[in-house]
């Protein structure tokens, strides 16, 4: 056992790294339900507190490319002061950070410069960052700023320890989370244009264009920190009408749908366990493109893909993301009656990951 353990701050920049703090949290809460948790973060972990606000909340947070970070970076540094200041005060015993890769490792070093992490506080990261498609420099950064690193993805914990990383892989939370589910070849077709205002501008047109061209109701997924409400004003300032009936969450309890089309990220995951047919696309500014292209040094974008190790799902990116050329990639989803599902869980499940990850970071 390691230092008791009487305070952890969870920072969490985006919606998927919002659900999995709220995992970690609630395993928390069962071996330890007295220890004070801070977040950033949103309304998954604020419900998991019984509704305790976050220090920051995701909608101040979410930036993500070049060009997008740089129009908020007034934004961006009051948000990196306030989380300094809060921990210098606190001085909490655990930092866990989760995904969000960029910023948390930055983090991670300044507490190391300061020398707080030395003074008994633990830094941690939950979801590796992707060191291994864009950044292999990162490597010994992340080796010498963190306690331990939480990989997701069962090729990334090898790699990890080689460079001297504690990182136990105790499976992926996604593969306990969802179950096997049900397609209807006549419902409507599922669209999931990401979760954050930079991915909509760029996928929602398209992803309505995609189901008018195929005759299909769009059923739009909303991230969990946008209510129906805001979700329909969002699709209605990129001139698509929705009704309330037709929007909805919970990727995970997907059903009654034909098929899907996803933006990268984490849905591309849950999408596949469910066992329904799906096309990843994704589009990003030019400016944002070009620089990724010359530095992403994997051959896959969706998870299912690199996980899988092959072209499991087609992926339409930038140029290809386009109604034409999703419908058809989409209709060739759906009639190939390949689900995805057993053997993306036989690759990622060792049961309900979390405790696991708990236990860890109690025991540093």
């Amino acid at each position: 056992m390691g230092m008791a353990v009487k305070h952890i701050f969870i920072l969490a920049g985006e919606a998927s790294g919002d659900v999995l703090g709220a995992e970690f949290i609630m395993s928390l809460r069962q071996v330890e339900p007295n220890t004070r948790i801070t977040f950033t973060g949103g309304q998954a972990m604020a419900d998991a507190l019984q509704g305790q606000s976050p220090l920051i909340p995701l909608s101040k947070l979410a930036f993500m490319g070049f060009a997008e970070v740089v129009a908020h970076l007034p934004q961006v540094w009051a948000n990196d002061q306030k989380i300094k200041q809060h921990i210098q005060k606190e001085k909490p015993d655990v930092i866990l950070c989760v995904d969000y890769p960029g910023y948390n490792l930055r983090l991670a070093e300044w507490l190391n410069r300061k020398g707080l992490r030395g003074k008994g506080t633990r830094v941690v990261q939950l979801v590796c960052p992707q060191f291994w498609a864009w950044k292999a420099g990162r490597l010994p950064r992340i080796a010498a700023a963190y306690d331990a690193v939480y990989p997701l993805l069962p090729f990334e914990a090898p790699l990890l320890q080689e460079a001297g990383v504690s990182a136990p892989y105790f499976g992926h939370p996604a593969a306990h989370r969802v179950q096997p589910g049900q397609v209807d070849k006549s419902g409507p077709i599922a669209l999931l244009p990401g979760s954050r205002s930079q991915e909509w501008a760029r996928h929602i047109p398209v992803f309505a264009q995609t189901a008018k061209t195929l005759g299909l109701t769009p059923r739009w997924y909303r991230p969990g920190h946008v209510s129906s409400l805001q979700y329909q004003k969002v699709l209605l300032s990129h001139g698509v009408w929705a009704d309330l009936d037709d929007i909805v969450s919970g990727v995970p309890q997907m059903t009654g749908v034909s098929g899907a089309v996803v933006a990268s990220g984490t849905a591309t995951l849950e999408v596949a366990l469910r066992g329904i047919p799906m096309v990843v696309a994704f589009k990003t500014s030019p400016v944002s493109y070009q620089i990724g292209k010359r530095i992403i040094r994997v051959p896959y974008i969706s998870l299912v893909n690199l996980i899988l190790g092959r072209p499991a799902v087609k992926e339409c990116i930038q140029s290809e993301c386009v109604p034409s050329v999703l419908a058809q990639a989409w209709q060739e989803a759906c009639s190939s009656g390949t689900s995805l599902g057993d053997a993306l869980r036989v690759a990622i499940d060792k049961g309900d990951p979390m405790p696991s990850i708990v236990a860890h970071v109690l025991a540093l």
